[in-house]
């Protein structure tokens, strides 16, 4: 009855699945009451998006092109938790801040299936999926897994990934992932510079190329909704990004938690990527900044951009 009750209020409020994990090993780590694992997936898929003007811009995933995808869903598994909570339940919601493995749980709990490219594919969402789960310690009667692998032969995901980060299907080297190197702290390798483009933040390049991904649309208002950073931000602001700009607009954005710093980092190197004769003057300047980083970064962007206009 519980897990009726919890669809048709997913279904109510927008969750594409819900389903009932078992408590693993890595769950009960870290909390030791657990009996069961409600999983659950929304589309945060945002209408598509063009550069407004002909500006140099960097370029976003969509996970962070408007609501931070981490309040919208803690909102939503909120109500779920609620509904447990008046059984007699205990609750922990958990969206990316727990160290869980939430791509095994939502398999697990059949909501998804593991693409080649190591992302949870959903039905009627593809792998435009953000996961969380309610830890509860109500024993729940558990979901079936799908037990289904959809991704044929076609490989387009390990073909165009810009790093060759996909191994192999459904092995990604995360070292090389794009997605995980722009939220990387410290210096990036050269060579990785050049294949970040204009990216200031993720990658979705094995998403867009990806045939089950074909057809989905945007569905969750609060995703719709245009806000800072949108899909291609202006590089120069990011690059000049002061500590009370950064406080006042992107800290509240969806991707001021990997901070001033690399967000700054990544806009020069998309500068670099981009030939930027527009951020020339500043990226001299940044060339002496008492960040290490940026200084590094600045240099080699420099040079990447005179060859070109100098």
């Amino acid at each position: 009855m519980i897990l009726t009750c919890l669809r048709k209020i997913g279904a109510k409020i927008g969750l594409r699945a819900v389903g009932i994990a078992p408590v693993i090993d890595e769950v009960r780590a870290v909390f030791p009451w657990a009996e069961s694992v409600i999983c659950a997936a929304i589309c945060y898929l945002p209408p598509e998006a063009k550069p407004a003007d002909d500006k140099p811009r960097g370029l976003v995933a969509r996970i962070a092109r408007g609501a931070d995808y981490h309040q919208v869903l803690r909102s939503k598994l909120e109500q779920l938790a609620e509904a447990v909570r008046e059984e007699g339940g205990r609750t922990e919601v958990c969206v990316d801040t727990i160290p869980i493995p939430e791509r095994k749980l939502a398999v697990l709990a059949g909501i998804g299936w593991r693409g080649w490219n190591g992302n949870v594919f959903v039905e009627d969402c593809g792998s435009w999926a953000a996961l969380g789960e309610v830890v509860t310690n109500i024993k729940l009667p558990l979901s079936r897994p799908l037990n289904i692998d959809r991704c044929t032969n076609c490989g387009r995901c390990i073909r165009y990934c810009p790093t060759r980060a996909i191994v192999k299907p459904y092995l990604v080297d995360t070292s090389r992932c794009l997605s995980q190197i722009t939220q990387r702290l410290g210096n990036i390798p050269t060579d990785l510079r050049m294949l970040m483009g204009n990216r200031i933040y993720g990658c979705d390049v094995c998403q867009e190329v990806c045939p089950q991904n074909i057809g989905v649309k945007p569905t969750v208002p609060e995703f719709a909704k245009n806000r800072f950073p949108g899909a291609y931000p202006e590089v120069l602001p990011l690059i000049k990004l002061g500590n009370r700009e950064f406080r006042d607009l992107v800290k509240p954005s969806s991707i001021g938690w990997i901070g001033r710093t690399r967000i700054r980092r990544n806009a020069v190197i998309a500068a670099g990527n981009l030939k930027c004769k527009e951020a020339i003057t500043v990226l001299k300047d940044l060339t002496d900044d008492n960040n290490p980083v940026i200084s590094d970064c600045a240099r080699w962007a420099l040079a990447e951009t005179e060859q070109i206009f100098v």
